[in-house]
């Protein structure tokens, strides 16, 4: 009798599978945090950036380019950087906490208080500055209280590759080096990103970026937080 049974649902379950082809695939996708970037340089290349995260995982790849992409694990502390031309994946695994600002430096920042710009999802804007020694290296118009889980493991990451950048700043030439870069990159990259989420950036040099869209619910497959079993991993290993 229960043999019988089991035959009965197994051949539903097959019945099922050919009817809803797309069954399993619906199954293996996740729910995930969305960031779509327009990120311009200071030549004027503009190219598309999305930020896909979890509580866990970060992936960043710029739309319509098969360059390759980003991922993060947060667990691991470990940044993969997946390379398809080459099929290899570079592994960033730096020493945590062992960014030391500068004396020399002088950071802070400063709200601009006589901004006035629509809510954005129910949040008002502000417009902040990152000033590094009297010099103002970066503006950025945010919105408090968005996609805080999101921005957090971006930050988490951000934190880590400064770590990486940190470990080989001595072997950059001084006339090739600028306080602002050094600060936005290595000793200050999530100052500004905790007051909240930014809306629109741009930099001393010219560099300019802007939100596109954003969702805490995105749906995506799980295949895109997996790494690429039959890639060559190549771990890289701090100067300092």
């Amino acid at each position: 009798m229960y043999r019988g049974l089991i035959r009965v649902y197994l051949a539903w379950m097959a019945l099922l599978s050919v009817l809803l082809p797309g069954k399993e695939v619906l199954a293996d996708e996740r729910q995930a945090g969305l960031l779509q970037f327009a990120v311009r340089d200071a030549n004027g290349s503009e190219v598309t950036s999305r930020l896909l995260v979890t509580p866990s995982m970060l992936r960043i790849e710029q739309q319509g380019q098969d360059r390759g992409y980003i991922l993060y694990d947060r667990e691991a502390a470990t940044i993969y950087s997946v390379t398809p031309e080459e099929r290899s994946i570079l592994v960033i695994q730096p020493q945590p906490n062992r960014v030391q600002i500068p004396q020399q430096m002088r950071l802070r920042v400063e709200q601009v208080v006589d901004f006035d710009g629509p809510d954005i999802g129910g949040s008002k804007p502000q417009h902040w500055r990152l000033i590094v020694n009297d010099t103002t290296c970066r503006n950025v118009i945010l919105a408090p209280g968005l996609m805080t889980d999101a921005l957090a493991v971006y930050g988490d990451y951000l934190t880590l590759l400064a770590n990486q950048h940190y470990l080989s700043l001595d072997a950059i030439p001084a006339e090739y080096r600028d306080v602002c870069d050094d600060a936005i990159h290595v000793f200050a990259p999530v100052l500004l990103l905790q007051k909240g989420l930014p809306i629109r950036v741009w930099d001393q040099d010219g560099t300019q970026e802007r939100l596109l869209d954003y969702s805490s619910q995105h749906r995506v497959s799980s295949n895109l937080f997996r790494l690429p079993e039959d890639y060559e991993q190549v771990p890289m290993s701090g100067v300092r």
